[in-house]
């Protein structure tokens, strides 16, 4: 075995892609499988997904479609359409579906029709601008538009007025293609309300674990061995510098992991061992991360194996504690050299 690797669960995938399922029967769930299924592996995830009755799959750029279609023939869409080096034919021969999210690239898709667009009703970064109400309404009259797509910027703040400002951009834009799916909400701004969810959500987030969906389970958990134990007295610097000394006499473990692998842990976060959660002491080098194993100083020993985040200590929850954003952001930031399996 390595020093660090992750674990992913298909089962859990699975459970959350029904739990999503019941809880918004009038809306087609549709999952996000960018950045390589969020850190998670998409040979890993898509097969699970597939088998949970996914019917659409979405992901950022035509090589990550590539992949995803080796294992299976369900809907890709692909949002960062450029057209420069792949064209209609391409898209057509593997039967993705593009996302255009400027002018540019839809124009080198002159004569294509099954197409998907996305408006940028608030997030100023991605999509073509709702206030081009020109290319809106001459869009609507000339091409086959079968899906239009949003994007709010504030879901995961349900008390944020721009939630409700982007609903009425976007609704006002869906009413130019009576005919097309609609989908605006992600994983959290489904449970906004109803009449965020349209016809398709696309579930990312909550897919893998994700708080925001009631009962989810965690699909994936990391895991290091512990490479050295040292008993460490007060006063004593733990790490680089001078500035981090020992609070306490402590035995300190070091796990074989670090930035290297892409985690976020820093004073003030966790890992779990035996179920008990030990707090991280330093700031983690590139390889090493070292925790105060105090407590379990009579069941750890050098080649014991700690979670850096589980179903104990969720992504989530570490995310909060690392202040990086969402548990989602945790596993996407994990370095592909990680060792996955399932």
């Amino acid at each position: 075995m390595p020093d660090v690797w992750l674990s992913v669960f298909p089962d859990a995938l699975e459970r959350n892609y029904r739990r999503m399922a019941r809880l918004f029967p009038q809306s087609e769930i549709a999952a996000v499988v960018k950045a390589d299924a969020y850190g998670l592996g998409v040979k890993n995830v898509v097969p699970a997904l597939d088998r949970a009755g996914c019917g659409a799959f979405f992901v950022n750029r035509f090589e990550e479609a590539l992949n995803v279609r080796r294992l299976t023939r369900r809907a890709v869409y692909v949002l960062d359409v450029s057209g420069v080096e792949e064209g209609p034919e391409d898209y057509e021969r593997f039967g993705f579906i593009p996302v255009f999210s400027n002018k540019e690239a839809l124009n080198r898709f002159s004569e294509a029709q099954n197409i998907a667009v996305r408006a940028d009703i608030g997030l100023n970064m991605a999509g073509i601008p709702a206030r081009d109400t020109d290319f809106w309404i001459e869009t609507a009259k000339s091409r086959g538009v079968s899906l239009l797509v949003g994007h709010l910027s504030c879901s995961e703040n349900p008390s944020s007025p721009e939630n409700k400002r982007q609903l009425q951009t976007f609704e006002r834009l869906a009413s130019l293609f009576p005919d097309a799916k609609k989908s605006l909400a992600a994983s959290y701004g489904a449970f906004l309300g109803k009449e965020y969810c349209f016809d398709l959500i696309r579930a990312g987030a909550a897919l893998y674990g994700a708080s925001v969906l009631p009962e989810a389970e965690t699909a994936a958990r990391m895991t290091a061995r512990v490479g050295r134990l040292d008993r460490v007295l007060k006063g004593q610097n733990i790490g680089y510098g001078d500035a981090n000394p020992a609070q306490k006499d402590m035995l300190v473990a070091t796990l074989l992991c670090g930035s290297g692998d892409g985690i976020v842990h820093k004073k003030g976060c966790f890992v779990v061992f035996n179920g008990k959660k030990l707090p991280v002491v330093a700031s983690p080098t590139t390889n090493y991360l070292a925790v105060d194993a105090s407590e379990v100083e009579n069941e750890i020993r050098c080649g014991s194996e700690a979670d850096l985040f589980n179903d104990v200590y969720t992504p989530d929850e570490l995310a909060k504690d690392a202040e990086a954003g969402t548990g989602a952001d945790v596993l996407i930031r994990l370095s592909p050299a990680l060792k996955k399996g399932v």
